[in-house]
């Protein structure tokens, strides 16, 4: 939730206390404890979808960490590649050329090139080895390639997932929004000659004001 659907999140929770305190005076079946019954609604439901959505935002954090480490582990064993490669220039001629990385690090152009090493260290497989790469590099690099690929679908989901619970967060506000301006009307009639009873519906139902940004220091 942003600042503004937590102070109406807060809102809402007072407004079903004050329901809960009154209960009496809203048989159910009415307009007040059919909206009442909207607003504790909305309170589950945001309980659910912040739960979303911090989820989402979590685990999108996590896949991060997870896919730079994939990343790393894949430019590695390439540059392991490039290296030798480099120092092979001198017996195969124009080898250096096939094994140089890209100079953008997108993860397309990463995995490409990751791939076109796999396919290019084919022919040289045994000249890699003699020049100090070990016997697996290429089953090494191949392991890294799958692990990267592997690693960037997860937080497209969570980013999903948090986008999803940030969109229902908005739809259940407008929703408990529309009970409270019912209510207003319906809380306003039931206890228009007590004092005290509607000094407690405009507590409950109050909005907090986002605070002013503080001054600049001169």
């Amino acid at each position: 939730m942003d600042a503004n659907e937590r102070r109406r999140y807060e809102m809402f929770i007072r407004v079903r206390q004050f329901s809960t305190d009154n209960a009496a005076d809203f048989p159910a079946g009415r307009g007040g404890a059919t909206q009442f019954a909207v607003v504790a609604a909305v309170v589950g439901e945001l309980d659910v979808f912040a739960a979303d959505q911090s989820a989402g935002s979590g685990g999108s954090r996590q896949d991060t960490v997870t896919k730079d480490t994939a990343r790393e582990n894949l430019r590695e064993a390439m540059m392991e590649i490039t290296r030798t490669a480099r120092s092979m220039e001198y017996q195969f001629d124009g080898i250096d050329a096939k094994f140089r990385l890209p100079r953008s690090k997108s993860d397309q152009n990463v995995l490409a090139a990751a791939r076109a090493f796999y396919d290019g260290a084919a022919a040289y497989d045994a000249d890699f080895q003699t020049y100090g790469l070990g016997k697996n590099f290429r089953a090494d690099l191949q392991t890294d390639i799958t692990d990267f690929e592997n690693s960037i679908a997860p937080g497209g989901s969570m980013i999903d997932q948090q986008v999803a619970g940030t969109a229902e967060i908005g739809e259940a506000v407008g929703r408990g929004m529309i009970a409270r301006r019912i209510l207003e009307g319906v809380v306003k009639n039931k206890y228009n000659a007590n004092v005290g009873k509607l000094a407690a519906w405009l507590s409950a139902s109050h909005i907090e004001k986002a605070p002013k940004p503080k001054p600049p220091t001169p």
